[in-house]
């Protein structure tokens, strides 16, 4: 009987250190053990704050985990009502047009006639298409102001022609955006025998 229980004790050298006979004897203690480790862990509780339960088994919530995730969805909800404010306030405004400069105030800026055209002698058709034609040329010659001489028509059987067809043709480019403004040499037509023309360079200004 001394015996057999001799066998149950492990074999130790002299440093209290266990002998094993054999890598079975080995792998039998290393088995032992690792069933040791597990079943103490299953039958031991996760005392984490998610797994803390009560009595009957329902979940337990940690004051500082509630106060957390309420932190949490107060700070969202804080967040996205800032968002949305941002939004509103970012919408842009329609940007006021500010007001166009009066034209007189605009014709300040202009220098005296620079160049000028003489239609003495020229037909009603002939003088129109001139006309038309020397403005778009000034105008892309960079000219603002110019001269249109058109005569009394005092040596015409009919009267003054060419101020009328002149005139036409001013106002037509006017709706055009090509003249900004002309006016007669003696303020009224009848009495003028040239029309000062203002071409129009300073869009900005609309």
């Amino acid at each position: 009987m001394k015996n057999k229980g001799k066998k149950h004790l492990k074999k130790r050298n002299k440093n209290d250190l266990p002998v094993f006979d054999s890598n079975h004897d080995f792998l039998k203690e290393f088995e032992k053990k690792e069933e040791a480790k597990t079943g103490g862990a299953e039958n031991t509780i996760d005392c984490g704050e998610k797994n803390k339960v009560d009595k009957h088994g329902m979940p337990v919530l940690d004051a500082l985990s509630v106060e957390h995730d309420f932190t949490e969805v107060s700070s969202r909800e804080e967040f996205i009502q800032l968002l949305e404010a941002s939004f509103k306030k970012g919408k842009a405004k329609p940007v006021k047009k500010p007001p166009s400069v009066p034209v007189k105030k605009r014709l300040k800026r202009y220098p005296p006639v620079e160049i000028e055209l003489d239609l003495h002698g020229y037909t009603a058709i002939g003088a129109q298409v001139k006309a038309q034609s020397f403005i778009h040329t000034c105008k892309q010659q960079g000219i603002f102001t110019l001269r249109i001489i058109v005569g009394k028509g005092l040596h015409s059987d009919i009267g003054p022609v060419l101020p009328d067809v002149v005139e036409d043709v001013l106002q037509e480019l006017k709706k055009q955006d090509l003249v900004i403004w002309y006016e007669w040499d003696k303020k009224k037509k009848s009495k003028s025998g040239a029309v000062i023309v203002y071409i129009k360079h300073f869009e900005r200004f609309e």
